[in-house]
């Protein structure tokens, strides 16, 4: 009875040690990884397009890319960075700069679930134009800022192949990656009325430019009522060469744990020196 009680008294002497340690804030000095990334997402008309795989075209494009990155931002470490941007034109705007996701996450998901079609200041979508001058635009940010550019890749009016744009940094200026959203199929794009919101059924053959007449070189204004620019699919070999000129990476859009996996990667990761509450031990 006596070495029980002992052991009893030992036991508790011990718990009140260890339990009072948690009050001194132990901390330790740990290197670890962190990121910092500007999400940039096609607000174009093409991205209201509802035929993702695996979601039963019960989702657009924007929808998917949205609740996605949503998701990965949530498993994400404590001192990752995101800022948002968004696409339509020829050029991306900066919502919000890198913000911290722990203590921002209230903030992060609002706006990323306000983001919306309807925000949209032109009709065309330049792709290639937007990835260049998000390049450009995240080159004034933070060193280690990493873009994450998502899109279909549908240009609208089409890229003159013999005309393309011109990537004017240096490959690799910009870590980062192109996320390609939607389906392999051709489908027509939805047509809604700016001021109500409305759908108004879908983009027909004589409403949409089939050439760029600013590059067309040939004089055949009748070229422009033929062609299939009126539908969309993911361009996925073209936003896999945009990767490649410009020296991002390029992944299909797929579940939130399969997009977590690219972007911890350890060659888009910023190695810090972070103290690190071990209070848990």
């Amino acid at each position: 009875m006596t070495l029980f009680r002992g052991h009893h008294v030992t036991v508790m002497l011990l718990a009140i040690l260890l339990l009072s340690v948690t009050f001194t804030y132990p901390r330790l000095k740990l290197e670890r990884p962190t990121y910092r990334y500007v999400f940039v997402f096609d607000i174009s008309q093409s991205m209201n397009v509802k035929d993702v795989p695996g979601t039963g075209q019960s989702i657009t494009r924007l929808e998917h890319a949205k609740k996605t990155i949503l998701e990965t931002l949530s498993a994400l470490p404590c001192g990752t960075e995101a800022g948002l941007a968004l696409f339509t034109g020829h050029r991306a705007f900066l919502l919000i700069t890198p913000i911290e996701i722990c203590a921002n996450h209230r903030e992060l998901s609002a706006m990323l679930n306000n983001i919306d079609w309807r925000m949209t200041w032109k009709r065309s979508s330049e792709i290639a134009k937007g990835i260049f001058k998000s390049i450009t635009l995240l080159k004034q940010l933070d060193d280690n800022t990493r873009l994450v550019f998502i899109s279909d890749g549908h240009e609208s009016p089409p890229v003159n192949p013999e005309l393309p744009p011109r990537f004017t940094s240096e490959i690799g200026d910009v870590r980062g990656m192109i996320i390609g959203v939607g389906g392999d199929s051709l489908v027509p794009i939805p047509k809604f009325d700016i001021k109500t919101g409305e759908q108004e059924g879908y983009w027909k053959a004589d409403e949409v430019e089939h050439t760029n007449v600013y590059t067309n070189t040939s004089g055949n204004e009748d070229a422009n009522i033929v062609g299939t620019e009126h539908l969309s699919s993911l361009k996925e070999a073209y936003l896999q060469g945009l990767a490649d000129k410009t020296g991002l990476i390029y992944h299909r859009l797929g579940s939130a744990d399969d997009l977590h996996d690219q972007v911890v990667m350890r060659s888009l990761s910023n190695p810090q020196t972070i103290t690190t509450d071990v209070r848990w031990l």
